[in-house]
């Protein structure tokens, strides 16, 4: 076989000779493909070699990055919570001004800008807290302080509320416009006479018709006619605190209502066993009748000698 090239194959044994037959053409591209894969194996070594010196080079900023990466969401995390101290602080502040503007109200105090604030006591940093330059240490100092503030301002606001309730409950005030004619305690017989009976209230001289006020909150427990103060009005304070008025012309409440202070109860007259026309106004307290002008900031001036 002209150009042509035999390959033996022979095993130890001598048996299951094999050959092979491959031109000259045939050993070229044979050659060629051994040439081409060895190149192909360099170049992965070769590649594989490059990769690993750079990833050995690049490892700090590998590292660097995981670093930023972990510092990232760190960051998130204080963010967010400081997003919510933020929130919580906010509506803190808002309650406080809330409290304060209800306890300006129940104590009747009209605000200046000299005016003693309790959020005033809060450091500005906290009245603040959107300011870029803020940190959670910042907050965690503050949010304590706030929350103290607010606990505070609750408990006065809570006992505010229950002193304006026992006042509202309270009788501050006298139920018709008039002189006091007459004081509690033991006086002449009005009807004449040496003699001298115990006065259970005060009067009040009043035109007929005057209007008689409830001295405060309460429920009417008593309407009617009574043999000694004619039409009467009995109120229920509460406390262990009642009101009544008696010698009235005219009765506008029914047993059962609710008044608040100030309200309409009656109009005065001359009912009942009466000289004339006026108001009688008398407490108990605890089931002891005393004196009305006790709870009242009216002045008792010298009663006259009888």
């Amino acid at each position: 076989m002209k150009k042509k090239y035999t390959v033996i194959f022979i095993p130890p044994d001598n048996s299951n000779t094999r050959q092979f037959q491959f031109t000259k053409q045939s050993r070229r591209v044979l050659g060629s493909g051994i040439l081409l894969i060895g190149v192909m194996m360099i170049g992965l070594f070769a590649h594989n070699l490059y990769l690993s010196h750079y990833i050995k080079e690049s490892q700090p900023t590998i590292d660097h990055i995981d670093q930023l990466k972990s510092a990232l969401v760190e960051r998130d995390q204080e963010i967010t919570h400081l997003n919510g101290m933020s929130d919580q602080i906010t509506n803190d502040l808002k309650t406080i001004k809330d409290l304060e503007q209800k306890l300006t109200s129940i104590l009747k105090i009209k605000p200046t800008s000299a005016s003693p604030n309790i959020s005033r006591g809060i450091d500005p940093t906290t009245q603040n807290f959107l300011s870029s330059n803020l940190t959670i240490q910042t907050l965690d100092h503050q949010a304590p302080i706030v929350t103290e503030h607010l606990n505070l301002l609750q408990r006065y606001y809570e006992i505010a509320l229950l002193q304006k309730d026992r006042l509202d409950h309270t009788p501050t005030i006298l139920p018709a416009e008039g002189e006091i004619s007459s004081y509690h305690g033991y006086r002449g017989n009005p009807f004449g006479g040496r003699s001298k009976e115990y006065h259970n209230g005060i009067d009040i001289a009043c035109n007929y018709g005057s209007p008689v006020l409830a001295t405060a909150d309460g429920v009417v427990t008593y309407v009617g006619r009574d043999p000694v103060f004619g039409l009467r009005v009995d109120l229920d304070h509460g406390h262990g605190i009642v009101t009544f008025y008696g010698h009235n012309s005219r009765l506008l409440v029914k047993k059962g209502d609710q008044v608040k202070k100030s309200d309409l109860i009656a109009y005065s007259g001359n009912s009942g066993r009466s000289t004339g026309s006026h108001l009688h106004y008398g407490t108990v307290v605890n089931g002891e009748n005393i004196d009305p002008l006790t709870f009242t900031s009216f002045t008792k001036e010298e009663q006259p000698d009888v």
